[in-house]
Parts: structure tokens; C-alpha cells; sequence
């Protein structure tokens, strides 16, 4: 958890910016659409939010996401349905989640590939073709993810 100072400076400067933003968003034709649970911002960022959802339902052009306290997880679910009961209809069910999932021959994209079940997971890419995907490649992806930081969704 941030100390509450940090958590009042970035509120102090998301508030400028949104004002900034609304100032210029039907000028510069840009959308402006905030993601997440946004029920732990104050009231006056929340109506800020409103005003930019509103300013932007009539603007056709550039389109930007500001993702505040989101999850795919969260927002995949509907209410009467929990993470672990949507998981079992999984094929994957029973089956613990990666902790990493390496990404073979340049490509840097999952292609439809666990996309619930990576929510945490840490992502290698190398330009090695699987054919060639040998121990020493292996190797090499367990060491670059031994060196990670894993807060799964927490910040330090």
C-alpha cells in the first residue's frame, strides 16, 4: 500500500491533468475514457471522470484509456460469479496458473493464448523458434525470470 502523501500527490496531479485534458480534448479531438473500479477516487476526480466521458461520447478521434485500479479479472466476472468459480469452466481447471510464460520466435503477443490464466504470469519473448527452443534457451528464460520482481498486481 502507498502512503497516504504519494497516494495525495498522484490524486493532486491526475486532477491537473484531467483538467488539462477536458480543456483540450474537444480542441485536439481526443476521447478520453477512464477504466477500473474508480469507487476509491474522491468524489471531485469522480465527476471529472463524468465530464470527460461526456465531453468524449460527441468526439470521433483519437481515442486514449487511462486504466485507474483495474482488472481484467474483476471486470470479466459477473457478480454472482466468483475468479474461482469462473476458473472452473476453464480448460484449464485444476491446473495452477503460469508463472511464466515464454513466447518463442519474435513474437511479442499472446494470440488468444490463457489470456485469464496470465493475468499474473511473467512473460518471456525471444527470437528463437521452438524447433530450436532448446536447455540453454530454457536456461536463459529461467534466469531473466529469477531476477523479476513478482508483486502480483501489488506495488512496493
Amino acid at each position: 500500500k502507498r502512503p497516504a502523501d504519494e497516494v495525495g500527490v498522484i490524486m493532486g496531479l491526475l486532477k491537473q491533468y484531467m483538467l488539462e485534458a477536458i480543456d483540450s480534448m474537444e480542441r485536439d479531438q481526443i476521447r478520453l475514457r477512464f477504466l477500473g473500479d474508480l469507487s476509491a477516487i474522491s468524489p471531485e476526480l469522480q465527476a471529472l471522470v463524468d465530464r470527460t466521458n461526456e465531453i468524449s461520447s460527441h468526439i470521433h478521434g483519437f481515442q486514449a484509456n487511462v486504466c485507474l485500479n483495474y482488472g481484467g479479472r474483476g471486470e470479466a466476472v459477473p457478480e454472482d460469479l466468483t475468479e474461482e468459480g469462473f476458473s472452473s469452466y476453464l480448460y484449464s481447471a485444476g491446473i495452477p496458473d503460469p508463472e511464466l510464460i515464454i513466447r518463442t520466435s519474435g513474437e511479442e503477443r499472446l494470440s488468444n493464448f490463457l489470456l485469464w490464466q496470465c493475468a499474473y504470469s511473467e512473460f518471456y519473448f525471444c527470437d528463437t523458434l521452438w524447433p530450436d527452443f532448446d536447455a540453454r534457451a530454457l536456461d536463459k528464460a529461467i534466469i531473466a525470470y529469477q531476477s523479476r520482481d513478482r508483486r502480483f498486481g501489488g506495488v512496493k
